[in-house]
């Protein structure tokens, strides 16, 4: 093992032109490992880096969402009338008491909707459970010729 006095004196024992050589292969030695161990790796982990941020975006996207569509939640259900919940409900989908028949027997309701359409019936059912704590017993859903409408037959109660 040499010692730091013997790498001085061969060091001052050098020409300054060997010694300007060995700086430079220095140098280009540091700057090759640099790049090997520090700057390949970096390089390399950018493309996950960019997947993992477009998929933390999505996620936050649908969070967002998800936190819209709970703002628009009643807290708590309402205790209207069951017939009262169900006229208003229609009435939010769009669906007027002439469109539907209703007839209300022992705490339940029986609606039929000869011709609704299907993303208003979805919307009466969510909105009836959310809102207004009645939920759907029994149905009988039929298709209709026309694209996208159905006839319902739903039994609700409580």
């Amino acid at each position: 093992m040499i010692d730091a006095a013997a790498w001085r004196d061969r060091w001052a024992a050098l020409a300054p032109r060997e010694r300007r050589m060995l700086v430079v292969g220095a140098v280009v030695v540091a700057v090759a490992l640099g790049y090997a161990l520090l700057w390949l790796p970096l390089v390399a982990d950018l493309p996950r880096a960019r997947a993992d941020a477009e998929r933390a975006q999505r996620r936050l996207a649908s969070a967002g969402a998800s936190a819209a569509v709970a703002a628009t939640r009643a807290a708590t259900p309402t205790r209207d009338p069951l017939d009262a919940s169900v006229r208003s409900a229609l009435a939010r989908q769009g669906v007027g008491t002439g469109d539907a028949s209703i007839e209300f027997a022992g705490g339940r309701a029986s609606v039929t909707l000869p011709s609704v359409r299907f993303a208003a019936l979805v919307g009466l059912v969510d909105t009836l459970a959310r809102e207004h704590a009645v939920h759907v017993v029994e149905a009988t859903i039929t298709a209709r010729v026309e694209p996208g409408r159905v006839r319902a037959e739903l039994a609700l109660a409580r």
